[in-house]
């Protein structure tokens, strides 16, 4: 994997100081867009900013990582939207950078721009992770820095490279379970060459499994008493039955509708700049050692992905599921086509690249308004501030228990009320710990009236004894005459 590109070559394309200035200005346009767009949360972000109310070894059905960097943020910058963005927008731009670095090993700093760049055609990359992904956001950073130190190791094995696979995989394995998957993958493609095993017969592979040991240890150690928790929702999202081989038939039809729709922009738009010289092999293709290296991977991918489906019986996959496992896609096509450097097309594909960057953007700001006036608000259009104001002016100080009917409404009251304890009490389930002498509220949004008079009645609260009440506050974005945001609460002041 050690094909070098010539200093001439590689001075053609951009310094690391100017990719970090490009990088630094699009991930910081991103992070004003989010937090001038809405005061609301989305689902996933709606999530950390409960979570992060405790450190914890696990958190429901995902690893804790990307909740312990969140609770970080939150230690420096505050409980806000902004460092939400923040947080997310720093691992978007890391991706890039760390793709970038693995491909300068292969490639002219031009093809490795376009390498990284070129994740942006992946829509779960340059659009989904921008608008609602967390943990897969984090476990596509931590896989690309895995690529990383994997090209530089296998081109110059060191010990503290070793050391870094370790940190890097026990990382992973604390961002997303399907790291393993990534990771399977890429020891296959490893194994396979000369190279790779010379490198899996160091002793020092040994001090970086024990260094991955330690890293993923506490939370492997809650794993083991939580083990139903954190499988049984993902199962229940892949539709798992295994046996069964009809649903094995329609996940793996489904798989390749899920890699369809990761790969389907990326080849669309290499075909329609490049032409026949897309996928035409060129001589230098098929002997390149990190060609030959991305092609076992992706066999060895597809092997393992069809594997799990027919043995697990999986009937679902989702395309956000494949983008740490898909994003070195770019890399790998590049890798194998170097003699696109010389291209005479490249400046058009460098230009679509920076339209779709910039259309991205341009929508992502813009959608909570067009959702707003064709009636459909979702979540970013909730009057989470006016809400705030309305409670405080019914009495309410911020401090003592909010529990909220739903996830999104409760992430966004802390937000709003950092110094209260927010939690949900889904149906079913058991009373949250309350203190009997603090300031209580109960608060529902449209729909959820009867949660809240079954909520009120377990707690005891009796009418009279209570402030209670409704707000209809207007949407962030509507169009005169839509029906407005509605919630239902009940409050009891501290002592």
């Amino acid at each position: 994997m050690n094909v070098r590109a010539t200093t001439s070559i590689a001075a053609a394309g951009p310094s690391g100081r100017q990719l970090l200035l490009l990088m630094l200005l699009y991930s910081g346009a991103h992070l004003l867009s989010r937090v001038l767009v809405s005061g609301a949360l989305e689902l996933d972000e709606a999530e950390q900013s409960l979570w992060t109310q405790q450190l914890a070894a696990g958190y429901g059905a995902q690893p804790p990582l990307y909740t312990w960097l969140q609770w970080g943020v939150f230690q420096l910058a505050g409980v806000s939207v902004f460092s939400l963005a923040l947080l997310k927008n720093i691992l978007i731009a890391l991706t890039y950078l760390f793709i970038y670095f693995a491909a300068l090993r292969a490639m002219p700093a031009r093809l490795a721009l376009l390498a990284c760049a070129g994740m942006l055609l992946i829509p779960h990359i340059g659009w989904e992770s921008h608008r609602d992904l967390t943990h897969s956001v984090l476990v596509t950073t931590v896989a690309s820095a895995t690529v990383l130190v994997l090209v530089r190791l296998l081109e110059r094995p060191r010990p503290v490279l070793f050391l870094l696979l370790g940190l890097v995989a026990g990382l992973g394995m604390l961002s997303k379970y399907s790291y393993a998957l990534f990771f399977t993958a890429l020891a296959l493609a490893v194994l396979a060459s000369p190279e790779g095993r010379k490198v899996a017969l160091s002793p020092w592979l040994l001090a970086s499994v024990l260094v991955a040991l330690i890293v993923v240890a506490p939370h492997a150690w809650w794993l083991l008493d939580h083990w139903q928790m954190a499988s049984g929702r993902t199962l229940a999202k892949m539709d798992a039955r295994p046996g069964a081989v009809v649903g094995a038939l329609g996940g793996l039809g489904r798989l390749v509708e899920a890699i369809a729709g990761t790969l389907v922009v990326l080849v669309v738009v290499s075909v329609t700049v490049f032409g026949r010289d897309a996928w035409r092999v060129r001589s230098a293709g098929p002997r390149n050692p990190q060609c030959r290296f991305w092609l076992r991977y992706f066999v060895a991918l597809a092997v393992l992905l069809a594997t799990m489906v027919v043995l697990g019986g999986v009937g679902n996959v989702k395309g956000r599921w494949l983008q740490p496992l898909l994003c070195m896609v770019p890399l790998a096509w590049f890798g194998c086509r170097t003699d696109l450097g010389a291209h005479p097309r490249l400046p058009v594909f460098r230009r679509v690249l920076v339209g779709f960057a910039l259309v991205f953007l341009i929508l992502l700001t813009l959608r909570p308004t067009w959702d707003g006036w064709r009636g459909r608000p979702g979540d970013l259009n909730q009057p989470a501030a006016a809400l705030a104001h309305a409670l405080q002016a019914q009495g309410y100080d911020g401090s003592g228990s909010i529990v909220a009917s739903d996830r999104v409404l409760a992430g966004v009251l802390r937000v709003h009320f950092t110094r209260a304890h927010v939690r949900t009490w889904p149906n079913g389930t058991p009373r949250p710990p309350l203190v009997d002498d603090e300031s209580l509220l109960l608060i529902a949004g449209a729909g959820q009236e009867a949660w809240l008079r079954e909520r009120a009645a377990a707690l005891g609260l009796v009418e009279g004894a209570v402030v209670s009440g409704e707000f209809e506050l207007p949407f962030t974005h509507s169009r005169p005459g839509q029906p407005r945001a509605t919630y239902r609460f009940v409050l009891v002041r501290g002592q």
